[in-house]
């Protein structure tokens, strides 16, 4: 049965827990939990606010502001492990109640679910090779994900151009651009024997497994190393 993920809050960064205390906060108001809660919402919210204030304290100040953002933290965090087994009492494994609160579950995420629901490569990113070549890459999706690429030569993917299910790339009668892909599933891509000083669209698409391709992404514009 999945449940709320006491290890996964444990392991949230820093950064994220007053956002998450504040979700939670906020969703700890809906029809559901109406039973006694760990804490009440003044008790949550003090949590947050001496988590925030001791650690505006200890950016600017020296090691003596430290000790108080480090117990403010931890006491933090331990105010959010309180809800776990609560909102578990509540869902009962329901996921779309889980999902009602910020809290991280031991669900692990449907990769190939989000691919096909339209989920795109994002953070492209170029670097230059040698002369004819350029390097592409992006940001991690998730374990096991595949990255397929499409180039064109030039210019904008023509209209027509498709890429089915089966990871197919068709390209219309009369095409007049140059289109080329990459066969490796690894983020990064190198391209090579290309025209220097060109320009090229690159396009991403998801895969998962060998029955799950995504779709095209915003292209990235590249010049080829000259």
């Amino acid at each position: 049965m999945i449940k709320v993920s006491v290890a996964k809050i444990k392991k949230t960064p820093i950064g994220k827990l007053a956002a998450m205390g504040d979700e939670l906060k906020v969703s700890m108001t809906g029809p559901l939990f109406t039973d006694t809660q760990p804490l009440t919402p003044d008790e949550l919210q003090a949590l947050i606010t001496d988590f925030t204030k001791t650690q505006a304290i200890a950016t600017s100040g020296g090691d003596l502001a430290k000790p108080p953002y480090i117990t403010a933290t931890a006491s933090l965090r331990a105010g959010l492990v309180l809800y776990a087994p609560y909102v578990d009492k509540v869902a009962k494994g329901d996921i779309t109640i889980l999902a009602l609160t910020p809290l991280p579950t031991t669900a692990e995420k449907d990769y190939a679910a989000l691919i096909l629901a339209g989920a795109l490569a994002t953070g492209l990113k170029s670097k230059k090779g040698r002369i004819g070549q350029f390097i592409v890459d992006c940001k991690s999706f998730g374990p096991k994900v595949g990255y397929f690429a499409v180039i064109c030569e030039g210019g904008l993917m023509p209209e027509g151009v498709t890429l089915d299910r089966n990871g197919q790339l068709k390209m219309p009668l009369g095409c007049m651009i140059n289109i080329f892909t990459s066969s490796t599933t690894g983020k990064m891509k190198i391209f090579s024997n290309l025209t220097p000083g060109v320009f090229y669209y690159v396009y991403y698409v998801l895969t998962y497994g060998a029955d799950t391709v995504g779709y095209f992404g915003e292209p990235l514009e590249v010049i080829c190393s000259n």
